[in-house]
């Protein structure tokens, strides 16, 4: 899987030293969360969502990486959660939506560090 070096940038920017939350694991948690509440998301192309879900990502977060042009260069993020969970079978597709799989549920149940250990080796 290949990353971004804005998403590294992007990552620099929103780390806060004084904080005890980790806002990567927290939007990643949000996302798998998101889809099961739902049971399925629509997709506009091969593993692209629906635009509309990640607005509501940057109103939780206040990214605001969706940006009114077409094509959301700044939504590196929003990529790598999706590359993430289609690698680690979090979530499937399903004709022309994705649903959360029984191993992206066991991982929703899991302890944070381990949650976030997870997500830390896609990234070094």
């Amino acid at each position: 899987m290949n990353i971004s070096t804005e998403l590294f940038l992007w990552l620099n920017k929103q780390t806060d030293i004084q904080s005890h939350n980790v806002d990567l694991i927290d939007g990643f948690l949000f996302m798998l969360q998101k889809i099961n509440r739902h049971q399925s998301i629509r997709l506009i192309s091969d593993q692209q969502i629906h635009p509309r879900f990640w607005r509501s990502h940057d109103r939780t977060f206040g990214y605001k990486l969706m940006t009114k042009n077409k094509k959301n260069k700044n939504a590196h993020l929003y990529q790598f959660y999706l590359d993430v969970a289609f690698a680690e079978q979090f979530i499937q597709m399903e004709q022309e939506s994705i649903r959360v799989t029984e191993k992206g549920k066991c991982f929703l149940e899991k302890e944070k560090e381990e949650q976030l250990d997870l997500l830390f080796t896609y990234i070094w």
